[in-house]
């Protein structure tokens, strides 16, 4: 696998970074809770777009972009959207994007992998590159077999983006176990670090396991910031430690 450096941060083969998915309809809310994540042990940001108010207001969005990159100091931010559903949202959807990466205003984007067809995705792309912001590409998922994610994966890595990520909501065990399986099977086989979520209160015992399953960022809560189903950062940040491999044993 070879190393990306998201911001300042590198994934790279081994323990996970440890990441906070943050959401607000405000500037002031999401500042507030943007300070919450800094003094906890996260290590990267996920800004999901879809709350936030001010969308249409293309100079605030800015603002509240580069706010939160002040407040977060060396923790990349990176934003994502749920994939639009009509022509207008399809436009709204790239053009809060390409806003972001103009300006500089995050460290990488998210781009569910229904949205790749879209004309725009690679204007959307080359933009990326000449601003040296980092694309991810990403499926959410229901039930699937180990084999379909494996699948899945190599899916999102064939559209030349940087990082993959797959999210399964889960309903029991076996989602979670099928999810982690194929997290495995991908990152040895793919050349891109690979991001494995599971959704639902099964989902912690992957977030614990990335050093197992070779998932690069693992997704915890700071406080009531985040999935509340997940293991607080702090958490995480143990758990992980604890399960370092033994040299030797």
């Amino acid at each position: 696998m070879k190393e990306v450096t998201i911001g300042e941060l590198a994934l790279t083969t081994g323990m996970p970074k440890i990441g906070v998915v943050l959401a607000g309809a405000t500037r002031e809310d999401l500042i507030r809770k943007a300070g919450q994540i800094l003094t906890s042990a996260a290590q990267i940001v996920v800004w999901r777009l879809n709350p936030y108010q001010e969308l249409d207001n293309r100079a605030e969005l800015v603002n509240t972009a580069s706010q939160l990159q002040q407040v977060l100091g060396t923790i990349p931010l990176v934003a994502t959207f749920t994939m639009a559903n009509d022509a207008d949202e399809l436009a709204e959807y790239y053009q809060t994007y390409q806003t972001l990466v103009n300006n500089r205003s995050v460290a990488a984007v998210d781009v569910d992998i229904a949205m790749v067809n879209q004309p725009d995705f690679m204007t959307l792309t080359q933009q990326m590159r000449a601003n040296k912001i980092r694309l991810i590409t990403s499926q959410t998922v229901t039930r699937a077999s180990t084999t379909e994610l494996v699948t899945t994966y190599q899916t999102l890595a064939a559209t030349g983006a940087d990082v993959v990520r797959v999210t399964v909501e889960s309903q029991d065990a076996q989602d979670v176990l099928a999810l982690m399986a194929a997290t495995e099977q991908a990152h040895r086989q793919l050349a891109v670090p690979v991001i494995a979520t599971a959704s639902g209160k099964m989902g912690r015992y992957n977030g614990i396991c990335g050093q197992l399953t070779g998932s690069a960022v693992t997704f915890g809560h700071v406080g009531h910031v985040g999935d509340q189903n997940q293991l607080t950062v702090s958490q995480i940040k143990q758990a992980l430690q604890i399960l370092v491999p033994i040299e030797g044993a």
